[in-house]
């Protein structure tokens, strides 16, 4: 009998220690491939998103809107906190931008714009 309720007590803490940390979104890391749908805010356009946030904070970015307006398609570097990612464009013509983000879990992260009302729900790769 003490066996059993030494298995029991061992299985309780083995099984119960995980599941605090399971959601715990400062354990997510932004790097990798993510891909979603943005819209353009001045002609509410739709366009295909792909972010790549490589571990040495350089990175590159593809939303193709289609026909009518393109791919707009360039490199940057970036550094990120728990809630806001920095991105400085290689093409001195896109400066750069400030994001705010959370994560929904480890494969689905929302992004808004600086001052953006809207976020954009991008999945990993």
């Amino acid at each position: 009998m003490k066996k059993l309720i030494l298995i029991l007590i061992l299985f309780a803490f083995a099984c119960g220690g995980d599941d605090d940390n399971n959601n715990d979104s400062s354990s997510f890391s932004l790097v990798g491939t993510w891909a979603g749908t943005v819209t353009d805010s001045e002609d509410n356009s739709e366009g295909q998103v792909e972010l790549m946030f490589n571990s040495d904070f350089t990175g590159a970015i593809n939303i193709d809107f289609g026909q009518n307006q393109g791919v707009f398609a360039d490199t940057f570097t970036w550094t990120s906190d728990d809630s806001q990612i920095n991105i400085n464009y290689s093409d001195p013509n896109n400066g750069s931008e400030v994001f705010y983000y959370s994560f929904v879990n480890q494969n689905t992260v929302e992004i808004s714009g600086d001052g953006d009302s809207e976020s954009t729900t991008l999945t990993r790769q």
